[in-house]
């Protein structure tokens, strides 16, 4: 029994019975929403919380993980997919995940498969890791002259460098000549001043000779001055010493010029270097003529490169798409997919691109794995988008025909999941397209997980695959 307060604080008990019948009368009130006026709803007061959980106009923050931003939830869909700075994107070029507010940097400076110009002004493109390898043979690099160490600091292209050896051979020639002969002189000067060197040792070594003889006689005369022939003696070894000491100086002196200079070895470079000339002035026609040879079969090659690029991607698109308006789709790995959209990683995959005809419309499947919006964390959700195409112009908007999504029964029973619906000619998302795609339409709870990978009767997953069926309705449509 509850305890009720007086205004005198006095305490007494008393039965207090709750009415049901004026409880379901204010329930059943009709109030307005919050978010009016933009939402006109008018809702029973014991349903308000139900309609705020549903309400477009309620806001309600990004589901993205950092993102902080909030907006009604009838804009979420589209912050999610084209607004949201965290919102996770596939770089074109490496297939990198990330978040889109990081994918500009990447690309500007990250991307190892970006193609980035030659810095050269060639007008070769190749992917930012391989650039290295470009410049290391790229015909418009700037190289400096191989003879630039015997006076040529001419710096020509790479592909003009052995024209610039061919047309300059003599005055290359001339410059190793030229250095030849300085080296000579050198080699010349250094065996004057080695004979020399020689000329002086063999003076201190007679020099030392004698002092020695002088040293003998004192030691084995009889001048009766023992004291004064010690001294004398003293200082003829100290002069000796002095002596072998510059004879040592000069002999590591002379050693040194020599191993600094060595005759031999500037001989042979000189020779080989001769050699080298007379062999490019020898073989100076052939080198023109198999440059020629080359240059025309290279610009061949390259133009059926080119050629053949085209066919290749030509048909790749060709066997790839359909012109029928209808569209298998085939996803592998599904159980990899589903547990990265769960993470959030790659929250939708799309398919590839299909036609109502050869000059129909252009459009797409879209599927999130783990649900999107209502169907989130529970559901499968598939949507059909419409694309820019090349003959817009030409076609009938909005677009107005019935689609049909299939998820396919692979057990061979038929028991096909499907979902038939007439794209609503009011909708943004069957107007005619003003980038590259319109925001997607179709069923955000089109199979559960639970019917999608237990199913009773069918069999929608196999080998860890699933596949996607899309067929619009060509009734009514004009060929052109």
């Amino acid at each position: 029994m509850p305890i009720v307060i007086t205004p005198g604080r006095e305490e007494f008990s008393t039965r207090i019975f709750t009415d049901n019948c004026c409880k379901r009368e204010v329930l059943n009130l009709l109030v307005y929403c919050k978010n009016s006026p933009c939402c006109d709803g008018k809702i029973p007061l014991g349903r308000y919380q139900e309609h705020l959980t549903q309400c477009a106009f309620e806001s309600v923050q990004c589901t993205n993980e950092g993102c902080q931003d909030k907006m009604p939830r009838k804009d979420l869909k589209g912050h999610l997919e084209k607004e949201c700075k965290l919102r996770l994107e596939i770089c074109a070029h490496c297939n990198k995940v990330m978040a889109s507010i990081n994918l500009t940097v990447h690309i500007g400076s990250d991307c190892p498969k970006y193609p980035v110009p030659c810095p050269n002004n060639c007008s070769v493109t190749s992917p930012r890791a391989e650039l290295g390898d470009h410049l290391a043979v790229c015909p418009e690099a700037e190289l400096q002259c191989p003879f630039s160490n015997y006076g040529c600091h001419v710096k020509v292209r790479r592909a003009q460098m052995k024209e610039h050896e061919e047309k300059f051979v003599r005055d290359h020639m001339l410059y190793v000549l030229n250095c030849n002969s300085k080296l000579e002189k050198q080699v010349l000067q250094l065996w004057q001043n080695l004979e020399l060197k020689e000329q002086q040792i063999q003076q201190l070594s007679e020099t030392v000779k004698r002092w020695e003889r002088d040293c003998t006689q004192f030691l084995v005369g009889t001048n009766g001055h023992p004291l004064s022939s010690t001294q004398a003696l003293s200082c003829y070894i100290d002069k000796a010493l002095g002596l072998e000491e510059q004879v040592a100086q000069l002999v590591q002196l002379v050693r040194k010029e020599q191993n600094h200079f060595d005759l031999g070895t500037i001989l042979e470079v000189a020779e080989s270097t001769k050699q080298r000339l007379s062999h490019m002035e020898t073989y100076r026609d052939l080198l023109e003529n198999l440059d020629c040879q080359f240059k025309k079969h290279d610009v061949e090659l390259n133009n059926h490169r080119t050629l053949l690029s085209c066919n290749e991607e030509r048909f790749r698109l060709l066997e790839g798409t359909s012109f029928n308006g209808k569209l298998i789709w085939k996803i592998t790995d599904y159980e990899k997919k589903k547990q990265e959209a769960i993470e959030g990683r790659v929250v939708s995959l799309f398919s590839q691109h299909f036609y109502t005809s050869h000059y129909g419309y252009r459009m797409g499947a879209r599927v999130y794995l783990n649900g999107d919006g209502s169907g989130k964390g529970a559901y499968l959700s598939l949507y059909v988008v419409v694309m820019k195409g090349e003959y817009d112009s030409l076609l009938a908007w909005p677009f107005k025909q019935k689609v049909t999504l299939m998820m396919l029964d692979q057990s061979g029973r038929k028991n096909h999941i499907t979902d038939v619906f007439r794209a609503d000619p009011h909708s943004s998302s069957f107007k005619r397209p003003d980038n590259e795609m319109n925001i997607a339409s179709g069923c955000p709870r089109f199979v559960s997980h639970v019917q999608l990978e237990n199913p009773k009767n069918a069999c929608y997953i196999k080998d860890d695959t699933l596949f996607i069926k899309v067929t619009v309705d060509l009734t009514d449509l004009e060929e052109l």
